[in-house]
């Protein structure tokens, strides 16, 4: 029996973590829910931005963009990608168990998108493209308090290109 997947796709403070969270509550069957954030779960505090090796899992990087605004880049080293790989795996198999799913994700490269569609393919999979104005996302940025200023704003138009 094939899952069904409700793949939510946007920027930093667009808002699908509380729709993650409204449908798992809304919903009358269970929704796991797996994506971008359980990076910062699963890996060692010093391989996430801030940490000594943070250029090894995944570093934030501060710049400007072309109107000079400030923007905050996200890079994954080598043990970042392994782990963003085996996140996707184990989100396979626990769709290959039976189980509904939410991803919550900030995914701007086509390829990225396609490997998880293959690795989906057998699956019911809704893809959903969550935006809102720039502006809303970078005040939801400041007043959540845990979210680098800028990530939002360095995103925008590459998951706009994507979608």
């Amino acid at each position: 029996m094939a899952s069904k997947i409700i793949f939510l796709n946007g920027c930093s403070s667009a808002g699908k973590t509380s729709l993650v969270k409204a449908i798992q509550h809304l919903s009358e069957e269970p929704w796991l829910t797996s994506g971008v954030d359980v990076h910062f779960v699963f890996m060692p505090a010093k391989y996430l931005p801030g940490g000594e090796k943070a250029h090894e899992g995944i570093k934030f990087i501060p710049g400007t963009d072309k109107e000079g605004f400030p923007i905050m880049k996200v890079e994954s080293g080598d043990y970042g990608k392994k782990v963003s790989q085996s996140i996707h795996k184990v989100t396979k198999q626990l769709a290959d168990d039976g189980h509904n799913i939410i991803l919550d994700e900030a995914i701007w490269e086509r390829k990225d998108l396609e490997n998880y569609a293959s690795l989906l393919r057998n699956h019911q999979v809704y893809y959903v493209k969550v935006n809102c104005e720039l502006l809303i996302m970078e005040e939801r940025e400041k007043l959540r308090g845990n979210r680098a200023w800028g990530l939002a704003r360095a995103q925008f138009n590459k998951i706009k290109d994507l979608n």
